[in-house]
């Protein structure tokens, strides 16, 4: 063997190496720096979001079914959630206002709720306005026609509030609250005679459970007859990254989790 062959053939080979070695570091820079930029929220590594309570009242919550839709979406990206309690009644402007980067206040989509600086996410659920009473009373109400001269309550700013107010006779009481645990505490003291909720479907139309045998609903319709009431998560356009991902997120995993 020619020795000054294999010296040269030594010094070709190490250049190759040296290159592919840095090469490699690169890509590993470059995927790490990737992967922590994918998504820029407010705070480095937390995901902040607007819900309007802190402790969910029990199973049929939407706010709890929302929380943990919420966390498994933030474990996947590797991001903490950090909830801040609002009030509902605007609560779809705290995005653009750079206060949360979600909000997960069950906003629907109605276009009077398009806010600058924040958009609407893909849908998650769909609702159906109607009216809750006490099982016992379920025979004497069938519609909001025959709530004239009692009480009827409702959230500040929600769905139902303006579908009461649309719908509600002339006689009708209506009654409001900020928030559904001063309204269902009203309820429970017997200072209402109906509170206007919603039933919820997941989008392929089968309904989520929202409450036990103690419960009854009536006057079940649409808010816009024929027109799907969806509801949407409100993501602050300067957290880069989160639309995309969230919105994959929800195509991928029907809502409620099982």
């Amino acid at each position: 063997m020619n020795p000054h062959w294999h010296r040269r053939g030594q010094a070709r080979a190490r250049p190759d190496r040296a290159a592919a070695f840095v090469l490699g570091i690169a890509v590993t820079v470059w995927a790490g720096c990737a992967g922590q930029g994918r998504i820029r929220t407010l705070e480095p590594g937390v995901l902040t979001v607007a819900v309007t309570t802190i402790a969910p009242s029990g199973p049929y919550d939407s706010q709890l079914w929302i929380r943990r839709y919420v966390e498994r979406f933030a474990a996947g990206q590797g991001l903490a959630p950090k909830w801040v309690v609002v009030p509902f009644n605007e609560s779809w402007k705290r995005a653009g206002q750079d206060e949360v980067d979600l909000v997960a206040t069950n906003v629907a989509s109605f276009p009077d709720r398009v806010s600058a600086g924040g958009t609407f996410s893909a849908p998650f659920l769909y609702e159906r306005r109607a009216l809750r009473v006490h099982p016992q009373d379920g025979g004497r109400y069938e519609t909001i026609a025959d709530f004239i001269g009692k009480r009827v309550g409702v959230v500040k700013g929600m769905a139902a509030e303006r579908d009461v107010r649309r719908r509600a006779p002339e006689g009708v009481v209506i009654v409001t609250t900020d928030s559904f645990a001063q309204l269902y505490e009203q309820f429970d003291q017997g200072a209402l005679d109906a509170i206007a909720e919603a039933e919820y479907y997941a989008l392929d139309g089968s309904v989520i459970p929202s409450h036990g045998p103690e419960v009854m609903l009536i006057d079940l319709h649409d808010l816009n007859p024929g027109e799907r009431e969806e509801s949407v998560f409100v993501v602050r356009d300067a957290t880069t990254g989160l639309l995309d991902a969230l919105n994959a997120f929800i195509a991928q995993t029907p809502f409620p989790l099982r």
